[in-house]
């Protein structure tokens, strides 16, 4: 499921990116001001990204897994060519390139989609690539 998420994410497909959650699905990330509920939610903010970093791509270094949890490790890279607007302030384009790791944490449901997610990056290291 995670290689199936990495390839819609670089295939640049918010709606098959989605597809891979439970409609009621809650993934969370300390920047956002309350989690994303429900599978809308989560395209919403998967094009968003793709918005802003419109050449964005993943590249999966790790996965692990057990029973009905997963963990991936992975690489984001891309240029910062629209508008990107995170917890702390919309950030004006810069046209630079950005590197930085993401780290998921997935819960599946019994219907094999993602129910529960935590995602955790280095938010202070790409706002310095941003803004340096």
């Amino acid at each position: 499921m995670i290689r199936q998420w990495s390839e819609a994410f670089n295939a640049h497909d918010a709606v098959g990116v989605a597809a891979l959650y439970a409609e009621d699905a809650c993934v969370s990330h300390p920047s956002y001001r309350e989690p994303l509920q429900g599978r809308k939610a989560v395209q919403d903010d998967t094009l968003a990204y793709m918005i802003a970093v419109p050449n964005v791509t993943t590249e999966l270094t790790r996965i692990v897994g057990d029973q009905d949890c997963v963990t991936a490790e992975i690489t984001i890279s891309g240029v910062h060519a629209g508008p990107l607007v995170p917890a702390t302030g919309k950030l004006p384009l810069t046209g630079r390139r950005v590197r930085f790791p993401l780290a998921l944490f997935c819960r599946f449901g019994p219907t094999g989609r993602i129910v529960e997610e935590h995602r955790h990056d280095d938010a202070p290291a790409l706002r310095r690539q941003l803004t340096h």
